[in-house]
C-alpha cells in the first residue's frame, strides 16, 4: 500500500487551515491532533479476568467435590496453585489501590 505525503493528508491540511489563537488549549489541540484510539483492555483487565476465571474453575471443582468425585494429589496439588495464584494477584490489585489512593491524598494535602 503506497503512503501518501504527510502534507497530502486530510488531518495536516485542516490542521493548516485551523486557528490557532481562539479558544482553550485543548480545543486547539484537539483541532490539530486526529481522535486517539481507544486503548484496549489493559494488565489489570487481564489479571482480573484471570481471577474470575479461578474462581469458576474452584466453584466447579468443589461442587464436583460436594457431590462425591475424588481427586488425585496431582489434581489437588495444581488446583492449590491455581487458588494461590489468584489469591497474589488480588493481593497486588489491593496495594496498587492503596498506593494509588495515598498517592491521591498526599497531591491533594500538598500546599501549593
Amino acid at each position: 500500500m503506497p503512503v501518501a505525503p504527510l502534507s497530502a493528508t486530510p488531518a495536516v491540511q485542516a490542521a493548516r487551515s485551523a486557528p490557532r489563537a481562539s479558544g482553550a488549549f485543548r480545543d486547539a489541540l484537539g483541532a490539530r491532533m486526529p481522535a486517539a484510539a481507544a486503548p484496549g483492555p489493559g494488565p489489570v483487565h487481564a489479571g482480573l479476568a484471570a481471577v474470575e476465571r479461578a474462581q469458576r474453575r474452584l466453584d466447579s471443582v468443589l461442587a464436583a467435590a460436594r457431590a462425591g468425585k475424588t481427586f488425585t494429589a496431582g489434581e489437588l496439588l495444581g488446583l492449590q496453585a491455581e487458588a494461590y495464584r489468584a489469591v497474589q494477584v488480588v493481593d497486588l490489585a489491593g496495594k496498587l489501590v492503596e498506593q494509588g489512593a495515598q498517592s491521591v491524598r498526599q497531591a491533594l494535602n500538598t500546599p501549593l
